[in-house]
């Protein structure tokens, strides 16, 4: 597919529990002159790249923000779309927080046993990206940062890109409100931005009330709200005029297209 410069595509806007029959939060980034990238990968991630009328064969590789299963738990069907379907020859390269590796063989025995150690016409490339560090990949610069969601071991990003055509996006994931979300926030031509609740208490995610707060000094040019609850999909025409007249913001919804 040829692209003008960036887009991002919203292959899923949902939370975890897929409310109002949206996918799980996930989003296809085109860059011209780079292969199509995912970010994250849940579990009705496949079916929503279908549904976008685009093939798993176009992308380069995924990126992840954390290892939960409504943004990394369609990895396994994605393997083996690539084995016995759409059969895949180039190699598939995956990014994502420390941990990863063994993560995506896990996913892979757990769904489908002993098809873990076939081999397939492809190979798997994994690599992994902590909090503070910044890497090349795929022809994208990748600066990662420390979300507040899980519980150690495990580890959770908020993630900045910087595209070939020198568009910086962000990416919250999952997290409560933090120093590393604002920094990745900090400067981006697109924040996408999880919005799971209207108002504490919410666990370890982002609210309506905490964005509130800080929309106003966040320094990202653009916010798209996304990850979203009943409730805040529900009010979202309200929540957008309250949104103060400097900052553009919309909330996601599976299928939207933004250029950038």
């Amino acid at each position: 597919m040829y692209v003008l410069a960036v887009r991002l595509t919203v292959i899923g806007s949902g939370d975890a529990f897929n409310s109002l029959g949206r996918g799980h939060s996930c989003y296809l980034l085109d860059d011209a002159g780079a292969a199509p990238v995912m970010v994250d990968f849940g579990a009705t991630a496949l079916a929503g790249l279908r549904r976008a009328g685009r093939s798993p064969l176009e992308l380069g590789g995924l990126l992840v923000t954390h290892l939960h299963g409504d943004h990394v738990g369609g990895l396994p069907f994605l393997l083996i779309d690539g084995m016995y379907h759409g059969v895949r020859t180039t190699p598939l390269e995956l990014l994502g927080p420390p941990g990863s590796a063994a993560r995506v063989d896990l996913f892979m025995r757990t769904a489908y046993g002993g098809l873990a150690d076939e081999p397939r016409p492809y190979e798997t490339r994994v690599r992994e990206i902590a909090p503070g560090e910044r890497t090349r990949w795929l022809g994208l610069e990748v600066e990662a940062f420390a979300a507040v969601h899980m519980d150690a071991p495990d580890v959770a990003l908020c993630l900045r890109v910087t595209t070939r055509q020198g568009r910086r996006i962000a990416f919250s994931g999952d997290t409560a409100m933090c120093d590393g979300l604002r920094a990745a926030a900090r400067g981006a031509d697109l924040l996408v931005a999880e919005c799971t609740c209207l108002a504490p208490p919410c666990g370890r995610h982002c609210t309506w009330q905490d964005w509130e707060r800080e929309l106003p000094t966040l320094g990202a040019r653009r916010v798209l709200f996304t990850h979203l609850s009943d409730p805040v999909r529900d009010r979202a025409a309200e929540l957008l005029a309250a949104v103060p007249s400097q900052v553009a913001a919309t909330f996601a919804d599976d299928g939207m297209q933004l250029e950038l």
